[in-house]
C-alpha cells in the first residue's frame, strides 16, 4: 500500500506573533511546504502593519488578545493548537493563553515564549519614552529591523508608530498585569546575548505553568529565534509529538 502524502491538516497549528513593531512578515520563512511533516506555522497579522496597516493600531494588550481570540475562535472547538510569541508577541501569547483559561476555553497545547520574560518579575526600560533618535539607535543595535529602513527617515512614519504603540501596550501590560500559572506547558527560548531578556530573565517562565516547562538557549542576540529557525521548529514538533494529535 502506497503511504498516504501528508498534509497540513494533519498537522498541530502553531500561531505565530511578533516583536514590537513587527508583522506577520517576520515569519514568512517559517509557511509550511506543502508535503512537509510537523507542525504547521501560521504568521497572525497585527492591525497596523502589513496587511492590515489601514486599521488603526492596538492601544492595550486587551485589544491584540481580542483579535487573536476572535481568529482562534474560527476554528473548530476540538482542533489542538499551539501559540507562539517573540518578544512583544510572548507577551500577547501568554496573555492569550491566560484569557483562554479565565473563559474556560481549550488552552494551546504548548505556549512557546520567546526573547522575553514573564510579567511579574521586575521593571521594564520604558522605551516609548526614547526620542526617535535614541529608539532607532536601539533598535539597530537589537538588530532585526534592515538598517536602510532605520535611517530612511521618509519611511519612519510608516513603521515607527507601530513600534512606540506595541512598546507602549507592552510597557503597561507588564506593569500591570498579575501572573497567572496555566496548565499547559511552555518552552521558554532566550539568546545567550539577549541584552533585553538573558537566559535568567527567561527561566522565569517556569513560575507560570503547572503542566512542564522547557528552556532551550541559543547563541544570538535579541533576535536569535529566526538564525535558529530550524532547530527551533524541530524542538516544538518533538514536544508536540509527545502527545497524541487527533488531527487539525
Amino acid at each position: 500500500m502506497t503511504p498516504r502524502r501528508p498534509s497540513p491538516q494533519d498537522r498541530i497549528r502553531v500561531y505565530c506573533l511578533p516583536h514590537a513593531g513587527g508583522s506577520a512578515e517576520a515569519y514568512r520563512e517559517w509557511l509550511p511546504s506543502t508535503t512537509g511533516t510537523g507542525p504547521c506555522f501560521v504568521p497572525l497579522e497585527l492591525p497596523g502593519r502589513g496587511a492590515r496597516r489601514d486599521e488603526p493600531l492596538a492601544e492595550t494588550m486587551t485589544e491584540l488578545a481580542d483579535g487573536v481570540l476572535d481568529h482562534l475562535s474560527r476554528r473548530p472547538s476540538d482542533e489542538p493548537f499551539a501559540l507562539l510569541g517573540h518578544s512583544m508577541g510572548a507577551c500577547l501569547a501568554y496573555e492569550t493563553a491566560r484569557r483562554l483559561r479565565a473563559a474556560g476555553g481549550a488552552l494551546p497545547r504548548l505556549l512557546v515564549v520567546s526573547g522575553s520574560g514573564p510579567v511579574g518579575t521586575g521593571g521594564r526600560t520604558a522605551a516609548s519614552a526614547l526620542s526617535d533618535e535614541e529608539l532607532l539607535d536601539r533598535l539597530e543595535k537589537l538588530g532585526g529591523t534592515p538598517p536602510g529602513l532605520l535611517r530612511h527617515r521618509a519611511l519612519r512614519p510608516l513603521w515607527l508608530p507601530a513600534v512606540r504603540a506595541d512598546l507602549r501596550l507592552t510597557s503597561a501590560f507588564t506593569d500591570r498585569a498579575r501572573p497567572t500559572v496555566l496548565d499547559c506547558p511552555i518552552l521558554a527560548l532566550g539568546g545567550s546575548g539577549d541584552p533585553l531578556a538573558g537566559p535568567a530573565e527567561v527561566g522565569k517562565w517556569s513560575t507560570l505553568t503547572s503542566a512542564g516547562f522547557h528552556q532551550r538557549l541559543y547563541p544570538g542576540g535579541h533576535f536569535f529565534l529566526h538564525r535558529h529557525r530550524r532547530a527551533i521548529t524541530a524542538h516544538i514538533a518533538d514536544l508536540l509529538a509527545a502527545r497524541p494529535v487527533r488531527g487539525c
